[in-house]
């Protein structure tokens, strides 16, 4: 169905579709009464221009929502495609996107990896949500009831989940990825176990998270344990007094036994110096 080279359109349930893009970044579609809700923008307008020809596929119905669902550049950097949608996030989420130092890293970041991207980057006007929460909001859509779920930090510090509960679907932005590895290098790995354990409370059979394939109930558990081997063996590490290079070579080696074939293992590693620094500046 998918329009988009390399995507692929998949129904979840009637009129919600996940909209999987490979080795890049995903989105949702719910289709409404009068209007359509999409899970997260895309990286720039193109791609995101891209989403709204592959929503058209589906649908004429106009876009009305855009859940943000967190604040990284690759989930939003496409809001500005959408000005008419009404645009929502966590505060946090917000907060993040206005802050001017963290969005330069990451256009540095961008502009130098030479990606095809990279140069439309630069026009990108970053466009925070216009409408925020702070805990939980519930809107009701296409006779479903939709939860906008905050359950603490994690990938950041505004990630949300999209509950559909009527149909045990969920959508888990980037911090769970059916046996992917999520880039934790500004995240928060203390709280993220904790964040973790709340998502199975859900009672989700099904997920999308925002890279990588379908998972399923015993997936989001692997996700799970993933996060808490990882957080579990640097704090024992730094509880035995391991420096950070020693610590991190350690921690890697043991995960690299059963998560190496995971998706985005390879750069794990980047992060490791970052993981190691903020556990044991919250130890």
């Amino acid at each position: 169905m998918a329009r988009t080279p390399g995507t692929e359109i998949v129904e979840l349930a009637s009129g919600i579709y996940a909209r999987l893009h490979e080795n890049l970044t995903n989105a949702g579609i719910l289709v409404g009464d009068h209007g359509v809700m999409i899970i997260d923008s895309l990286r720039v307008p193109s791609f995101a221009r891209d989403l709204y020809e592959d929503v058209k596929l589906i649908t004429d119905k106009p876009i009305q929502y855009v859940i943000d669902t967190h604040s990284h550049w690759d989930h939003s950097w496409g809001n500005e495609v959408f000005p008419e949608a009404t645009i929502i996030g966590h505060q946090n989420c917000y907060d993040e996107m206005l802050d001017v130092e963290a969005q330069e890293i990451w256009l540095n970041k961008i502009v130098n990896a030479n990606d095809p991207w990279s140069e439309e980057a630069k026009t990108v006007q970053i466009t925070p949500p216009n409408l925020t929460f702070d805990n939980k909001m519930s809107l009701y859509f296409g006779g479903r009831q939709i939860d906008l779920m905050y359950l603490g930090k994690a990938h950041t510090s505004g990630d949300i989940f999209i509950n559909i509960p009527s149909e045990y679907l969920l959508f888990t932005g980037d911090v769970a990825q059916n046996k992917g590895v999520p880039f934790m290098g500004d995240g928060y790995p203390v709280e993220w176990p904790e964040t973790d354990a709340k998502i199975l409370e859900i009672g989700a059979d099904v997920y999308m998270g925002g890279h990588g394939s379908i998972g399923d109930r015993d997936s989001l558990k692997s996700d799970k344990e993933f996060i808490d081997i990882i957080v579990g063996e640097f704090k024992n590490k730094i509880s035995d007094g391991q420096d950070l290079e020693t610590a991190s070579s350690s921690v890697y080696e043991y995960l690299r036994k059963d998560f190496s074939g995971w998706r985005s293992f390879d750069k794990l590693e980047d992060s490791m110096g970052y993981i190691y620094t903020k556990i044991k500046n919250d130890m």
